[in-house]
């Protein structure tokens, strides 16, 4: 994972909802491209990221071959997410820009979603002000309701929040909880309590931030989502070692590296082992 950390925070906080999925199969062509599509789906969730790439690129020739440009764009994203998630932020904006150039041929959807995840492609880079301008270009090209609402104010809080101005970042993601709890978005309302507590922390209110992660939390277990589990856990374990309460940081961050050795994550693991090693001895 070396060079990955922060996108794959950044994917976890902030991203569009996960690997898309390919339209109903009709063609041959398209049937393959659905069925390599679904398999690569089942190697990006066990971490499988090479084979992830690999399926992917099939299910994309497969679209390209009889120009089915919804299926081939969808393929285009979903490879711009593993790429990116394994560090190779160049190879991400590469298929995105594919998208971006022919809004004619993607429709205004896709240029919304690929406009969406450069902004995110951005923010790890990190380039604030490229982010926001991106964001605000996925905002535009959104036909009403956008399905993009929630992930947007996502990314802008947690612009917010790296710029130390915890009151918008606050704001910002509490919009963002409200708004894809009425898009039916759990993912997305997971990631905005997630950065509301963080803000909350930040603005020394122990009490609510813990709640605003207690559940973030009860979502991410429901989903069944190791990575986000483990983010939230250790967002709780700062809210609480920043209050001084040193024995329940360390109980969040003993959870936070049982769920990421348990998961693989080896970097996070460390992550969580050198904040472990940062608290007050017993």
């Amino acid at each position: 994972m070396r060079g990955t950390a922060a996108i794959v925070l950044v994917i976890a906080a902030l991203g569009l909802p996960g690997c898309g999925s390919a339209p109903p199969a009709r063609s041959p062509a398209q049937q393959s491209a659905a069925t390599f599509s679904q398999a690569a789906g089942r190697a990006w969730s066990r971490g499988d990221a090479a084979q992830a790439r690999v399926l992917y690129e099939r299910a994309l020739a497969a679209a390209e071959s009889v120009e089915d440009f919804a299926l081939a764009g969808t393929m285009l994203l979903n490879l711009a997410l593993v790429q990116a998630s394994t560090g190779d932020l160049a190879g991400a904006h590469a298929r995105v820009d594919r998208i971006i150039a022919a809004p004619q041929r993607y429709g205004a959807a896709l240029t919304a979603r690929a406009s969406a995840r450069k902004a995110l492609l951005y923010l790890d880079a990190p380039d604030a002000e490229a982010a926001l301008t991106w964001a605000a270009r996925a905002q535009a090209a959104c036909t009403t309701p956008c399905e993009l609402d929630a992930t947007l104010d996502n990314l802008r809080a947690h612009v917010a929040l790296q710029r130390g101005d915890a009151e918008s970042a606050s704001r910002l993601a509490q919009q963002a909880a409200a708004r894809a709890m009425q898009l039916e978005q759990p993912v997305e309302q997971a990631n905005a309590l997630r950065l509301l507590g963080r803000a909350r922390s930040a603005l020394a209110q122990a009490d609510a931030a813990a709640e605003a992660l207690a559940q973030a939390l009860a979502i991410d277990q429901r989903l069944g989502l190791p990575e986000r589990v483990g983010l939230d856990l250790i967002a709780a374990g700062d809210n609480e070692k920043a209050r001084g309460q040193h024995a329940a940081a360390r109980e969040f961050f003993d959870r936070a590296l049982i769920v990421y050795q348990a998961a693989g994550k080896a970097a996070a693991a460390d992550d969580v082992r050198a904040r472990i090693a940062a608290l007050p001895a017993r």
